[in-house]
């Protein structure tokens, strides 16, 4: 049942190492003590948290660090099409001189992983606090929402997690079988811990990249389409406009005009930010910072929320800038435009 074979597509193996499916072993006795020990919680802490005989956390140890059949646990992300999808791999590298974590993304249509992080020499964090609740609350038939937040929680890393962060990662251990005192641990995975992981993430060019010291994801190391392929796993959406100019598309616009504009038609200020109404040249991603510019007056937006209409296919922008409405004809354009 382990032997089960997996593919990664440009992930190189050294002769007599093969990759394996490593889900097999998330039911069995000893996998969560083992792997959240090895992934930033005290093998004590581990111990108080799950009540696992000694015996059982050494075999598991045994066949997670097993040099010849590398397990390759699999969390299925967002769909890359239909029924393809795309994939967060975590490598089990257990090369003898060599060992380690390599955290990946990969899609079923093909092309080479994009690795975001990896443990052993260090490299992260591979995803940011908010990625990592939209990661577990995407559809899965083979793993519970607890189980794929908890495989990905060791490589998020953020300056700040939010005030309920313990409380999520608690409930999420005892849904996989730990009965004793979860507090330190939770401390261990959620705490001081993620000081060497912290960065900051930030939206560039349209995809999101960190600027922590050892990040991946960035344009240093990963390519812009390797970003945005990443973006789009972790649930990232992007609308496109179904008609506009050509100066806007990616391969004519060169360097001279913004990725996007959008040209208000109609504003109003509700209890959430203002909600406009108008048109969107190019491609905006949901999230990203902008600039308001009506007239003369120039508004920085930290973040534009985008909601289509699907009954009309209006598209409406929502943005919390400090501004009254602007008058038709503002325009929103991109931050790093």
């Amino acid at each position: 049942m382990f032997d089960r074979g997996l593919t990664i597509q440009g992930y190189e193996l050294p002769d007599g190492a093969r990759l394996v499916d490593g889900n097999v072993l998330l039911e069995q006795l000893g996998f969560w003590p083992v792997y959240l020990a090895y992934m930033g919680g005290s093998v004590y802490d581990t111990s108080t948290a799950f009540d696992v005989p000694q015996s059982a956390r050494a075999d598991m140890e045994r066949t997670l660090l097993d040099r010849a059949r590398w397990p390759v646990l699999s969390v299925r992300l967002a769909p890359a099409h239909r029924e393809w999808w795309r994939w967060l791999r975590v490598v089990n590298r257990n090369m003898p001189d060599d060992g380690g974590l390599d955290v990946l993304v990969t899609s079923d249509l093909g092309g080479s992983a994009v690795r975001i992080a990896g443990l052993g020499e260090f490299y992260g964090p591979g995803l940011c606090w908010e990625e990592l609740l939209a990661l577990a609350d995407l559809p899965d038939p083979a793993l519970s929402r607890e189980q794929r937040l908890l495989l990905a929680l060791p490589f998020v890393g953020e300056g700040a997690v939010p005030t309920d962060a313990r409380a999520v990662v608690a409930a999420a251990l005892r849904s996989v079988g730990a009965t004793g005192n979860v507090d330190t641990l939770v401390g261990d995975l959620v705490g001081p811990a993620q000081g060497w992981f912290a960065g900051m993430w930030v939206i560039r060019h349209g995809v999101r990249m960190c600027l922590a010291r050892h990040a991946l994801r960035h344009m240093q190391d990963t390519s812009l389409n390797e970003l945005r392929e990443v973006d789009l796993a972790f649930g990232a959406r992007f609308v496109r406009s179904r008609s506009g100019s050509r100066e806007y598309r990616p391969r004519a616009a060169g360097r001279m005009v913004p990725r996007w504009r959008f040209e208000v038609v109609e504003a109003r200020a509700d209890g959430v930010g203002l909600r406009l109404l108008g048109r969107l040249d190019g491609e905006i991603r949901d999230g990203e910072p902008a600039r308001l510019v009506d007239g003369v007056a120039e508004v920085p937006v930290a973040a534009v929320r985008v909601e289509e209409d699907p009954a009309t296919r209006s598209l409406f922008l929502t943005i919390d800038a400090d501004a009254p409405p602007p008058a038709p004809g503002a325009q929103l354009l991109p931050a790093d435009g």
